[in-house]
């Protein structure tokens, strides 16, 4: 009778732990011309790059935790290594630059981490960095480029980008998440 019970106990305990692991979103799920296409594209690329970083997911502002702002700089290079920089600014009012490089070719081939470190930012320059998030007005870009340019003569051209860096702006507060925009330069 016991042995009856044991089975299907340890049936869905082993079925349990072959479970895929909960997704952890390091893009937001919406705001992209095609939601699941292009969301899911970012998500393996921009994903792979920040976890192999050791890089936190910056999700919605209730998952800011002991944080009062985040604020996250990637850099992906197409042939080169990837890098981050992110600032954490606790609700105590101390603020910690973080920065991690990848060893890999950029794109999809990550690598490894090649080099991290973190300090702590004096006052100064907490209040520098805030008036320059300021200034950009990170979250009022589109999250996508178009590859259509108007031209000043009022021409149109297709812009084709197959090359270049891409920068990825993320800013977390309590009030909201910002992201974007999704840069590439040529």
């Amino acid at each position: 009778m016991c042995i009856r019970m044991i089975v299907p106990f340890l049936a869905l305990i082993l079925a349990a732990e072959r479970a895929p692991p909960a997704r952890i979103d390091y893009v937001p799920d919406t705001g992209w011309r095609d939601d699941s296409l292009v969301q899911d594209s970012y998500e393996r690329w921009f994903g792979a790059q920040l976890r192999a970083m050791g890089e936190p997911p910056l999700g919605a502002p209730a998952g800011l935790g002991r944080f009062e702002e985040r604020f996250r700089l990637l850099v992906l290079p197409s042939f080169r290594p990837a890098f981050a920089s992110r600032i954490d600014v606790g609700r105590d009012g101390r603020a910690i630059l973080s920065w991690a490089e990848l060893n890999g070719r950029g794109g999809d081939a990550p690598g490894t981490l090649a080099r991290q470190g973190s300090r702590t930012l004096r006052g100064s320059e907490l209040r520098r960095f805030r008036s320059a998030l300021a200034a950009a007005a990170v979250g009022s870009y589109p999250r996508e480029q178009s590859d259509k340019t108007v031209e000043r003569d009022g021409s149109s051209v297709l812009r084709i980008c197959v090359d270049g860096t891409t920068f990825v702006f993320e800013h977390l507060d309590a009030h909201r998440r910002q992201y974007g925009p999704s840069l590439r330069r040529g």
